[in-house]
Order: structure tokens, then sequence, then C-alpha cells
């Protein structure tokens, strides 16, 4: 078993196997650098933060001061809340390397105040320069349209992030033209009729389980719904925006719709189902917990084959103001999303969201319930209340203190609002920005 192996098992998500190869590795060589590291990494793509930096502290004791085992450890931290912790890390790392962009973004995202003028130069000075990779770029410019907005400048605040996402969407360009083309070619045009190539005999007790999906669009509420159902029910493993099932379809059918001789007038998705099974087994049956909690928003497309092999799972459509969310999006920088990075892709991802999302509230009103922001925020206890009885978790006294819970965790950029309590919507805070949407 080779340390290659486990690498490839975890970028799979096939955590299970990747834990047998791991484990045969530290016992045979346990105070290697490289075993160490993967073992935190994959803990931590786990969510099990506790056991993730325990094999991060052993790298920083078999090689001390590794700039991406600190940078690991500072993600940790950030994620269990620990924010003074981890801006102490950012801040050792760029003492360390007064280069290292995504450090400067790490300190930005905790607190942008942190980022004093001796920073903001050195940032204008790598943007300037023709070595800087095209990420870090769009990360600088990213950070610059915030400091904008801070002063009140919207025009430059817009300016700056229209050069970031273009910037971003540079930086992976094949990636995210493949992205483009299977949401706005593929699922988009299949959604509702997809085909099975076979019979299979089904998991019971992994298929019957009561799984729960939150999807959306993203800046709607999933993360504030995803924190209640956590903190509220310890029985459901949270896996956080997994994207299990949209990473299976694409094992199938990836090869096909990208080749060069590819016909999209003749397509039809179809799926062989114990390949499919087995795909999104050796995924999700890596928690501890049967009942998972997913939040890959993207999975509204998804609703009829998701229940095609769990047909006791339940959704919950977290949205909010339209033109809001579409703002919301194009004001934070969602790289891995190809569709993000300009108002008119946004407005166009919208269009078929709502079109699918439409569909499936129809089709099976009884599996999706619906959390509008604003409601949400407005009416928190009975909103909460409704949720939790949606989900059969039973409430408690103590069901709306999630920011008391010092065990919740999130890797988002939305991982503030675990420790805030719920606020109410503000709804005058994107209409600056409406004239975009013109």
């Amino acid at each position: 078993m080779s340390l290659e192996l486990g690498k490839q098992l975890v970028q799979k998500k096939q955590f299970k196997k990747a834990f047998i190869v791991i484990q045969n590795l530290l016992r045979d060589n346990p105070k290697d650098f490289r075993n160490n590291f993967l073992a935190g990494q994959m803990y931590y793509r786990l969510n099990e933060l506790e056991k993730s930096n325990t094999f991060f502290q052993k790298c920083d004791q078999i090689q001390p001061n590794t700039p991406s085992v600190i940078f690991n450890l500072a993600l940790i931290l950030q994620a269990q809340g620990k924010i003074e912790n981890a801006k102490e890390k950012y801040l050792n790392l760029i003492s360390v390397n007064k280069n290292d962009v995504k450090s400067y973004y790490g300190l930005f995202i905790l607190d942008n105040s942190s980022i004093n003028n001796k920073h903001r130069e050195t940032l204008k000075n790598l943007n300037n320069e023709a070595n800087t990779p095209l990420f870090e770029k769009s990360i600088i410019n990213f950070m610059f349209s915030k400091f904008e907005k801070k002063k009140g400048n919207l025009k430059k605040e817009v300016d700056f992030l229209k050069i970031a996402h273009q910037l971003s969407y540079d930086s992976n360009k094949s990636y995210n033209n493949q992205s483009d083309f299977y949401y706005k070619n593929i699922i988009s045009n299949n959604f509702n009729k997809l085909n099975f190539k076979d019979n299979f005999k089904e998991l019971k007790d992994f298929n019957d389980s009561n799984h729960i999906f939150i999807v959306g669009l993203p800046r709607s509420g999933s993360t504030l719904v995803e924190t209640i159902i956590s903190h509220n029910e310890k029985k459901i493993a949270s896996v956080g925006e997994f994207h299990a099932i949209n990473s299976s379809i694409l094992e199938q059918i990836g090869s096909i719709i990208y080749s060069k001789d590819f016909d999209l007038n003749n397509y039809k998705l179809s799926l062989n189902k114990r390949i499919f099974q087995n795909s999104i087994f050796n995924k999700y049956d890596n928690f501890e917990n049967k009942i998972y909690l997913d939040k890959s928003l993207e999975n509204f497309f998804n609703i009829e084959i998701i229940l095609k092999f769990f047909p006791n799972s339940k959704f919950i459509h977290t949205h909010r103001n339209i033109n809001d969310a579409i703002i919301g999006i194009y004001q934070t920088l969602l790289s891995e999303l190809s569709w993000t990075h300009k108002i008119k892709d946004i407005k166009n991802y919208v269009k078929l969201y709502d079109k699918v999302i439409n569909y499936f509230k129809d089709k099976y009103p009884n599996k999706i319930i619906n959390v509008e922001l604003n409601n949400f925020t407005n009416n928190k206890e009975t909103e909460t209340k409704r949720i939790l009885e949606f989900c059969n978790i039973e409430v408690t006294n103590d069901f709306l203190n999630f920011d008391k819970n010092a065990k919740l965790f999130n890797k988002t950029n939305s991982f503030l609002q675990v420790r805030k309590k719920i606020e109410k919507y503000d709804d005058n805070k994107y209409q600056p920005y409406y004239y975009l949407l013109d």
C-alpha cells in the first residue's frame, strides 16, 4: 500500500478505504511526515477536527514550523470558532513569508481590520507582479473590493469585484468551462428524465435512512439551518458541502460528455444503478452516524435520483428575495462554483434553479419544506420548530441556543454565523447594488 494510493482515495472521498491504507502506512512508519499529513487531511474532510488537529500537531513535531502544517492548523481553529488562535497562526505565516496571499486571506475573513496598511501595500505590489498566480490575484482584488466597501466607495468596490471574479474564473478555466457546460446543457435538460440501465440489489439499511438534504442557492440561510439541525440532533452527521451525488454522476458520464465527439442533440443521461450505488455508498459510508445531513446546494437538480436511492430522504429548500440572493452570491468569492463570477451567469443559473425547484415542489410536496430567510429570521422560534418537526427531531428547551454550543463547527465562509444568534433580515442591505441586475 502506497502513499499515492491513499491520496487518490482521499481525493475520491473513499475515506474508509483510505483509512486502511493510511493506518498501514502509519503502522510501518509512524513518524513519517507525509503519512501524518495525509491523515490530518483525511480527518479534516471527514469533519473530525480534533483527530485532524492531532495529526497536524504530530507533523509540527516532526518538521517544526512547516507553513502547510501551520496553515491547516489555522483552518481547524477557524472552523472551531477559535478566532484569536487562528489569527495568531496566520500572522505567524505572514511574518515568515510576507508574500503568502492565502494567509492574508485567512486573516481577512476572520477580521478584515486585521489587514493593516503594511499588509495592503504588500498585496498591492503582489497584484502588480506578473508572476503572481491568477487565483492569488483574484483573492487580492476581492479583499480590495471589501476595503472599498468599508469606505463607502461603491463603484471602486464593484470594479475590484469584477476583476476578482474574472481572475478566479480564468485561474481554473478548463474546469469552469466543463462545469458551465454540465449545468447549462446536461443536468438542466435531464433532471426529470433520468434513465437507469440495470436492476440492482438495494443496500436496505443504508438506503432506508431518513437522510436530510439542504438545497437552494448560496447565501440563502443554508448554514443557519445546518447549524440548528446539528445543534439539536447529535445522531445526524453533517457532511457539509460534500457534493457526493454530483461527483458520482460525473464519474459515470464525465468521459462521455467532455469528449471531442460528444453529440449533445442525441444525448440522454443514463446511469448504471449498481455502479452509482457503490459510488455513493463508498462516499457516505465513511461517517459514523448512518443518518447524514448534506448541504450540497446544487442537489435541487438531483432530487429525483436521490429519492430513487434514498426514498425516505427529506429536503429543506432555503431561499430568499431573488435580487438579494444574486447580489449576495456576486459579493462572495465562491471560486469552486463556475456560474458565480458574472451577474449574467448567476441570473441564468437562478432561472434554471427556479424552474427545477418548482417542478420538484409540485411533484414531491411532502418531501420538501421551504424556509424563506426573511420569514425565518423574523419568526425564529416558530420556523425552527417547524424545521425540527419536519426532520423528526425532538424540540428541547435548548433548541435555539446553538451560539453557546462549543462543539459546533463550520468550514465555509459562513463559519462566523455558528457563533452568533439569529439576526433579523436587512431588507435594504443589497438595494444600492440592484443597478447591477439591469
